[in-house]
């Protein structure tokens, strides 16, 4: 049964054949114009079992039609099956005639056993792997182990039908048997009645729970590759009660019971081929989708109506007395004043079958997703993926105005592609380019609702690029913030620093040259404390600038020696880091460098932890606090996630962002990166998150500690 999947999986990438497609439309089509013939020139009475001629012989003309379709386009195992059950149905129909012509010329017994046996198992093979084979079969992905498992009971179920209908030994011992293998057993001649009804009980619980799992990747299905599931659920599902009679009841049964069987299969036909042909074809169907379309349409509507007409008759029938002019008026205008409605809900039902989705529909979807995405790049990959699943596309590659692939949805190689031009404001945005699966190509009507579903994908990739020139305009930003801050900090260090320095030292001169009981020595003593005191803040403030820390050991080393500064003030601050270096007696290093951290994303990290313990500090009333470093271990990935969380009383309801918050955010942003505030664990506290790529897109700008660390502190530590 693995090859069943492997089989199906290369049929959806081969061409048809017109031989086997022309032979089959031939054998199936002679065996039902001969079926006709036959039955023209034995002219049996019509009877209840006259429409299980009417089935056999739509089976031939109807599946041996949708075979020859499927084999010319696509050779597909489905197609095959398709047409054992058109031959078996014009044999069943062909035989059936045959018997009644040779039995009315002949006599009933000098008809020959082989052909009763014929006429009663053909249609076995065909039709029973409609309901229990192929609803498995219409699918790109391998079979699982259960898939596996129901295709090999269907076919277990279909040989042992055939056994038991092959082994019968009815008429014995009352005369000869016409099965070819007839057991002549009494025991065994009992027993094939209840064996047979109990099989076809397995038939319609397996040919339901087939139609249920087609239903359920029906539902399921995101990417519009189930359509057409819901219909071949649905005549599955008909083919599959359509044995309930033959289970329930023995013999004949009353007249309703005899047609249900074959109304029921011919109700399904209005399914169960379309569904063949829309689930296996998809768009190979160029060229023959109208005729298709108007097919589907015109038999669904003619089973409504005479449903419908039947119905009122029915219902006329029991409301008013007799016969009269007025039932039988009530009854023809019921269904015409309904044909005009019934057929737009048709139409519309039918045109999403064939064609897929609308661009209405489409458009809707797109516009949904556009407006949920968490930023333009996610919401143009969106409405990437939404186009090839509402237009069951091969690939969809949107392109900026640079023609740089900017989204890629499935594979473009292997398909002529569809490009369409996307234009905002008569200027050209970008170009969406997009390829039909392999072996279709897509028609008119797809190229047009593309067409209609283009400008809404031209504005996203508008959007997305204003964004992206935001980004690097705040990156520029931040380089002139940077460069600011190093020409600050070389202020500080080589003229602000070293001036104070110099003050300090004239003051101490002064002081040593003056007497000690001089009034004048508290002074100079006050003056050079202030001066040493405003040294100290320089220092600090150098140092904020430049941690020199965070140029010698790494990121996380550097978060260390910024938290036991806060911890002067009371707050117990924790740092912990996926890379921790911890030696034998589980004790950290304190000093091992850590991995390689770009400097521009260490320099965000840095005064966003930094300026995240002044606000707890200021603001929080907190007793401790925890700085969480996660994605500097090897196998981490490229995100860089840290987290600030505290004990304090929490970001009050009324809190409003502020400049600093801001400020954050900007930096965050310019790196590729996102930022947010939310309650703690438990509720207490605040919990700060910053999340930034480890290769930032935009670069250039973090050069603000690109000098030596040992710059500060040389003349003013």
């Amino acid at each position: 049964m693995a090859g069943t999947g492997v089989a199906a999986r290369q049929g959806m990438d081969g061409g048809g054949h017109r031989a086997p497609a022309v032979g089959v439309l031939v054998v199936t089509w002679g065996l039902a114009v001969t079926a006709l013939v036959l039955m023209g020139v034995a002219d049996p009475p019509w009877d209840a079992t006259q429409w299980y001629f009417v089935v056999d012989a739509a089976d031939a003309v109807v599946y041996g039609l949708v075979a020859a379709v499927v084999l010319s386009r696509r050779m597909h195992p489905v197609a095959w099956l398709v047409a054992s059950t058109a031959v078996g149905g014009g044999v069943a129909a062909v035989t059936a005639q045959a018997v009644t012509l040779w039995a009315r010329d002949a006599g009933p017994g000098a008809v020959p056993p082989s052909w009763a046996v014929l006429q009663g198992t053909a249609w076995i093979p065909g039709t029973l792997a409609l309901v229990l084979i192929v609803p498995y079969l219409v699918s790109e992905h391998a079979p699982t182990h259960a898939v596996r498992t129901a295709i090999g009971v269907g076919i277990a179920l279909i040989v042992g039908l055939l056994a038991v209908r092959l082994t019968d030994p009815w008429p014995w011992p009352e005369g000869e048997p016409s099965a070819p293998f007839a057991v002549r057993d009494a025991g065994w001649g009992r027993l094939v009645e209840p064996v047979q009804r109990t099989l076809l009980g397995c038939v319609v619980v397996l040919g339901l729970l087939a139609a249920g799992h087609a239903a359920r990747r029906r539902m399921r299905d995101t990417t519009g590759a189930g359509r057409g599931l819901g219909w071949l659920a649905i005549g599955t599902a008909l083919v599959a009660v359509t044995f309930l009679p033959l289970v329930l009841f023995t013999g004949e049964g009353p007249t309703a019971l005899r047609l249900f069987t074959p109304l029921t299969h011919l109700a399904s036909q209005a399914f169960f081929p379309a569904a063949v042909l829309v689930v296996v074809l998809r768009q190979r169907l160029w060229g023959i989708d109208l005729v298709v379309s108007r097919a589907l349409v015109w038999w669904l509507l003619t089973g409504l109506l005479v449903a419908g007409y039947l119905l009122t008759v029915a219902v006329l029938g029991l409301l008013l007395p007799g016969e009269g002019a007025l039932g039988r008026v009530l009854a023809t205008a019921a269904p015409a004043a309904g044909i005009q409605p019934a057929r737009g809900w048709l139409q519309r039902r039918v045109d999403r079958l064939v064609h897929g989705e609308a661009a209405a529909p489409a458009l809707s979807r797109v516009g949904r997703h556009l407006g949920s995405a968490a930023g333009p790049q996610q919401a143009l990959a969106g409405m990437a993926e939404n186009i090839a699943a509402s237009f069951n596309l091969g690939s969809v590659v949107v392109l900026d105005e640079d023609g740089k692939a900017r989204v890629t949805v499935g594979d473009p190689a292997g398909s002529e592609p569809v490009v369409v031009a996307l234009v905002v404001r008569q200027r050209a945005a970008g170009t969406l380019v997009v390829t039909a699966r392999p072996g279709e190509r897509l028609d008119r009507r797809a190229r047009s609702a593309l067409d209609e579903v283009a400008p809404v994908v031209a504005t996203a990739v508008h959007l997305a690029a204003v964004t992206r020139e935001l980004r690097e305009s705040r990156g520029r930003l931040a380089a002139a913030r940077d460069d600011e801050r190093r020409a600050l900090r070389r202020e500080l260090h080589d003229q602000l620093g070293p001036a104070l320095a110099g003050i300090g030292l004239g003051l101490a001169a002064a002081r040593n040259m003056v007497p000690q009981d001089s009034p004048a020595d508290p002074l100079l003593a006050r003056l050079r404390s202030e001066v040493d005191a405003r040294v100290e803040e320089v220092r600090v403030l150098a140092r904020g600038l430049v941690p020199p820390v965070l140029a010698e050991l790494g990121l996380v080393p550097a978060l260390r020696e910024l938290v036991m500064r806060h911890e002067a003030d009371g707050l117990i601050v924790v740092v912990r880091a996926d890379n921790d270096l911890v030696h034998g007696d589980g004790t950290r290093d304190p000093t091992a460098k850590g991995p390689d951290v770009p400097r521009e994303v260490a320099g965000t990290v840095y005064a966003v932890v930094a300026e995240a313990l002044r606000n707890v500090v200021r603001h929080a009333g907190a007793r401790t606090c925890a700085v969480t470093v996660t994605g500097l271990a090897p196998a981490a990935g490229d995100l860089l996630t840290v987290s600030v969380e505290d004990d304090g009383r929490g970001i009050g309801p009324r809190a409003r962002p502020g400049i600093g918050t801001q400020s954050l955010r900007e930096r965050a942003e310019a790196l590729g990166g996102t930022i947010g505030w939310e309650g703690g664990a438990g509720g207490q506290g605040t919990r700060l998150v910053l999340r930034v790529p480890l290769r930032p897109a935009s670069g250039g700008h973090g050069r603000w500690y690109e000098q030596e660390h040992d710059e500060v502190g040389g003349s003013i530590g």
